[in-house]
């Protein structure tokens, strides 16, 4: 497939912490997540609800090889990534590193890579310093909306309090990583990041720079989405054809919120990624009133009509191994939308006879990581 082969040159059963039966309905627990008025319940009825096309079914021609080669394709074509294979067909990726600073254990060292022709995304390599010869796994980390996440995610704080409020949601997953052994990547996301971002002038998107951006790609037959898989891809490229001492077979990615978004797409598309941990993040598109979950710049023209529900699109990662994570207290999801999502995923990992290998966990807090979960998960799946 067009979207598996990459190169520089660019031309589980849902968990008992889930509460939950795997595979039967969900009932419902509690009170709807928004409750709209008359009018607007009538202009959201044509909109939400329709058959989608791409989403799976057990008598889908082909099975589910055929079901999940089409569902790629259509989200490729959706993100609008090839319009950005094709501005980027004869371009060179290159990669500039500048100086290691210590840290205590581990190195870290800043980088930039250039994705598109004048597009250069910054990153920090977080590398253990111990004696250990052995080629190590990596950690790519995506930030989400915080406009200095890679840095927060890298343990660069702007000051204490930034070092504290960090710590206290255990929100340095870069950190975490090489403490853990792992070689961590840290790059900026574009669009969130204030590092890669188009300036909303005059305030005219709402003073929100990821919405200028998607409103830019949208012109542009792109999305910020789009966009942020395929940096991610070029990152993966230089990972595995330039990093040094690390091990590529055993790479994996995570993220929180538009991270865990970030993640969840990335997986979707790139059978490099080994286990993919999307946080607080993977749910479906709307909640059951039609209320919609994620950021717009997260969004995808045409999803619904033409694809399928996000649940589906996570799906795609089988049979590799997913862990989600939500937390009970985040007011962003909502449990019993959650619930039904998690338990649609694991169904289409059973078709995929990878049952195994997805796992939904809740931890007791709100809008952060669950590293209780998440590094156990990586490590089991590592190991096999």
């Amino acid at each position: 497939m067009r979207f598996a082969v990459f190169a520089l040159v660019v031309g589980a059963a849902i968990s008992s912490h889930s509460q939950e039966t795997p595979g039967q309905p969900h009932k419902k627990s509690s009170s709807p997540f928004v409750q709209f008025d008359p009018v607007s319940k009538a202009l959201l009825q044509p909109l939400h609800g329709q058959k989608s096309p791409l989403a799976w079914r057990k008598d889908f021609p082909g099975g589910w090889p055929a079901w999940r080669k089409a569902a790629r394709e259509k989200l490729w074509e959706l993100l609008g990534m090839d319009r950005m294979a094709a501005v980027a067909v004869k371009h060179r990726v290159n990669v500039k590193l500048g100086e290691v600073t210590q840290e205590d254990g581990y190195q870290r060292q800043r980088g930039e890579i250039e994705t598109e022709p004048g597009v250069f995304i910054p990153f920090w390599v977080l590398t253990p310093t111990d004696s250990l010869s052995n080629k190590r796994p990596v950690a790519l980390c995506a930030h989400g909306h915080d406009s200095d996440g890679w840095n927060t995610y890298a343990g660069v704080y702007r000051d204490e309090k930034h070092r504290r409020e960090t710590l206290a949601k255990e929100g340095s997953p870069g950190v975490e990583a090489v403490r853990r052994g792992y070689v961590a990547v840290v790059p900026a996301t574009r669009g969130l990041a204030k590092a890669v971002s188009i300036t909303d002038r005059k305030g005219r998107h709402g003073n929100r720079n990821c919405r200028a951006q998607l409103v830019h790609c949208l012109l542009a037959g792109r999305t910020p989405l789009g966009e942020r898989v395929w940096d991610s891809q070029r990152i993966i490229d230089w990972i595995i054809q330039d990093l040094q001492g690390v091990d590529t077979k055993k790479l994996v990615m995570l993220g929180n919120s538009g991270g865990g978004v970030l993640t969840l797409y990335a997986a979707a598309l790139d059978d490099r990624i080994r286990v993919a941990i999307p946080s607080c993040s993977f749910t479906s598109f709307t909640s059951a009133e039609g209320f919609i979950f994620h950021c717009d710049c997260c969004l995808i023209p045409r999803a619904q009509s033409e694809l399928c529900d996000l649940s589906d699109i996570g799906a795609l990662a089988a049979p590799r191994a997913l862990l989600a994570v939500h937390g009970r207290k985040d007011g962003l999801h909502h449990f019993d939308d959650v619930q039904n999502a998690m338990e649609r995923v694991h169904l289409i990992y059973r078709a995929a006879d990878a049952g195994d290998r997805f796992e939904h966990r809740w931890g007791d807090q709100g809008h952060q990581f669950y590293p209780q979960f998440i590094w156990p998960f990586i490590e089991k799946e590592l190991e096999e």
